[in-house]
C-alpha cells in the first residue's frame, strides 16, 4: 500500500553478500563486473570480491555477477546500488 515507506536496503545487502561468498566457493566459475561513470562515459572493468568487499558500493552504476559453478549450474545477479535494486537471474 505504501511501497517508499519499506526499506530494501536489507535485502540488497544480503543479496550482495550472498553473491560474493558464492564467488568465492571452491567450485565457483565466472566474473564479477562494474560499471562507472567517468566524464560522462560509462566503462565496465573486472574486480574480485575480495575488492569490492573494500569499496564503496555507491560508487558504481551497475554491478553484475556472472556466476556458476563446476557442476554446470550458471546465474547471473544484476545490482543497481545507488537505487538499492537487484534482479537475479538463474541459467540452469
Amino acid at each position: 500500500m505504501f511501497p517508499n515507506l519499506i526499506s530494501r536496503a536489507p535485502d540488497f545487502e544480503h543479496q550482495l553478500g550472498a553473491c560474493v561468498n558464492a564467488m568465492s566457493q571452491d567450485d565457483a566459475i565466472g566474473q564479477i563486473l562494474v560499471f562507472e561513470r567517468t566524464h560522462g562515459t560509462l566503462h565496465m572493468r573486472h574486480i574480485a570480491g575480495a575488492d569490492l568487499v573494500d569499496t564503496d558500493i555507491d560508487d558504481y552504476e551497475m554491478v553484475v555477477f556472472d556466476g556458476g559453478n563446476t557442476g554446470g549450474d550458471t546465474w547471473k545477479h544484476v545490482f543497481f546500488p545507488r537505487q538499492r535494486e537487484h534482479y537475479f537471474v538463474y541459467q540452469a
